[in-house]
Order: structure tokens, then sequence, then C-alpha cells
């Protein structure tokens, strides 16, 4: 399937499901959250978010649908959150301006400097509950053309992501969900779940855990018709450097990124230069040709190098969404706020 035609519709809702907006927060409780996302970003504000999330959720049970992203001259970007047991969930309810302000923000700039002919797309890898994904969808707005290959191995968070991705494309034309683990070949996988943390699941080739079809990041684009990408987040708890290093050894131009938000702590920073590193996947990238555009706390935001004329189906200007998105990619993680 060309990437300029629509993907098939996402499943709606889970059978029975209420629909977005039946667990809304009382005004009162709404105002308190909404209220943590203008504290600022500094330590203090972090402080201020926790008392103020806290306060918002008092007396009340998972889940809580909430407006998590604007949108120009409409209603904006809603989600059904579960803070209490999904990391990421849990910041995106309140204090939003933590929550991988500065990847969001390059993903953001790129999609504003697309220019086509075909949609933007592109991939969640480790979609979670789908934050990414919504993030795109409220940035591309009526404006840009998208589409959205999310990957998700874990069936519970997978039906989180789905609903998600529902109430924001109800025409299901945007998005779509494929529920499997990423690995370096195709198999079987192991899910392990850390702690009372949903988002970070892992997988294993052994264990006593759900059992979840395993495929390479190539079969994944293919099974979704894509024949390139534009951006992709890639954050799959340890996986990160087998999966990329069989797609960067066999895809071919048009299929990698001009824009890679990948999951590599600060921490292993000091592991880059060595390929068998825990920095072993940032590296295969630099490797590849990527630079690295700008260092969160979480994550490295990465670019190819611009190119003086762009390939087919990509936008077509001399600056290209590489260059639109180093800027604001470099300014927004000064804070280290992934």
């Amino acid at each position: 399937m060309s990437t300029a035609a629509a993907l098939p519709a996402p499943p709606r809702q889970d059978e029975g499901a209420p629909p977005m907006g039946a667990f809304a927060l009382p005004a009162a409780a709404e105002g308190v959250r909404r209220l943590s996302h203008r504290l600022g970003t500094g330590p203090v504000a972090r402080r201020g978010v926790s008392v103020l999330r806290r306060a918002a959720l008092w007396g009340r049970s998972d889940p809580v649908d909430v407006e998590i992203f604007p949108c120009e001259g409409g209603q904006g970007i809603w989600a059904r959150l579960h803070p209490r047991d999904n990391l990421s969930e849990k910041r995106a309810f309140a204090g939003l301006q933590f929550f991988d302000r500065a990847e969001r923000g390059a993903l953001s700039q790129a999609i504003a400097a697309h220019r086509g002919p075909g949609p933007f797309v592109f991939v969640d890898a480790g979609a979670n509950a789908g934050l990414y994904s919504l993030a795109a969808i409220a940035a591309a707005g009526a404006r840009v053309p998208l589409t959205i290959l999310a990957v998700e191995p874990d069936p519970e968070t997978a039906a989180r992501l789905r609903f998600n991705l529902a109430a924001a494309d109800p025409g299901g034309t945007l998005s779509l969900v494929i529920e499997v683990a990423l690995a370096g070949e195709a198999g079987e996988a192991c899910l392990s779940t850390a702690g009372r943390n949903r988002g970070e699941v892992s997988i294993a080739t052994g264990g006593d855990g759900r059992r979840v079809e395993a495929i390479t990041l190539r079969t994944a684009l293919s099974r979704a018709g894509l024949d390139r990408v534009d951006a992709l987040k890639i954050d799959i708890e340890g996986m990160e450097a087998p999966v990329l290093e069989g797609f960067l050894a066999s895809a071919p131009a048009a299929l990698r990124p001009d824009l890679v938000i990948l999951e590599a702590p600060l921490r292993d920073d000091a592991a880059v230069p060595n390929p068998k590193g825990q920095g072993r996947a940032l590296w295969l990238l630099r490797d590849a040709g990527y630079e690295l555009a700008a260092r969160t706390r979480l994550n490295a935001i990465l670019t190819q190098p611009v190119r003086p004329i762009s390939r087919p189906g990509r936008d077509d200007d001399t600056t290209g969404a590489a260059r639109a998105t180093r800027p604001a990619a470099a300014a927004a993680s000064a804070d280290l706020g992934g």
C-alpha cells in the first residue's frame, strides 16, 4: 500500500467502553491539573507539579479523561490516562511541560517542515498509551497529512493505545496499531513488566510471561504498507540496538527516517564510543551517519545530514525537516526535561 493512501482503520474502542470524556475530572480538579502546566520547568516547579497532581487525583480512581494537547481553532487532543500504573501517563496527566518537551518539539518541527507530496510518516515503536502519536496528530492538525504506525506488544497497553487513537482519529484514516514485539529477528518473545509501571514492558526469549510474536522493524513497516519513514521514535526497553542493527544494515535509503528519537539515558553516554556497550544503539545511528541534534536526560534526538536535494516523496525544499528540528530540539533540551 502506498503511503499516500489511508491506512486501515484501527479497531474501535473496547466493547462496552464508555466514550472519551466519560471519566473527565470535575471542574475544580481540572483547574488544579491545568495549573500544573503553568508552573514552569525548574526544580521548584517539579515539586509543585507533584503536589497538584495528587490534589487533582484525590478521591478518584483510574482512568481519567483529559485534554493533553491543544489544537489550533478547535478542541484539543484528549487521552484516557491511567496515571497510577504507568509513569508516562502520570507525567502527561499533570506537568506536561516535563514530559519529553524537547523530543515532542523536534517531532512537531519536523512535521511543520514537511512538504510532501505524500503524508508525513511517523513510526511510534514502543508506543505505550500513544502519547507521542497523539502529539503528532496535534502537531499535524488539519495542515499536514499524517500517517502513523504504532507498535506496542503489551495487550493491555495496546488496548489503551487503540482507544486513544480512535478518539483522536474517529475516521480511522491516520493510524495503524500493530500488537507485536520488535526484535532483531523474527520469532516469539516473552513479556515482562517492571514493577507497577506498565510502560516498562521488556521482552526476552524465555520466561513464564505472556508470549507474543516478535518481528523486525522492516517487517512491521512492510505489514503497514509503508515504503518510507519521516520520523521514528524508538523506546523498546533495551531492544533498540538489535532492532536498529538489522534495520540499518538492510533498509534502503527511503526507509531511513530523517529524525530519530531514541531512548538512550544520559548515564550511558560514556559507553557511546564502544559499539558493544550500553550506548550501542546510539553508536549504531551515529556510525550510520546520523548527527546528534540534542540530548535529554532519557533520550537522544538524531537527524540525518541535510541533503541539497531531498529524496522523492520527502520535503521538496532545500532546508529539510532535519535542519528544522535542530534549533528547537537544542533549545528545549537545555533543562534536560526527558
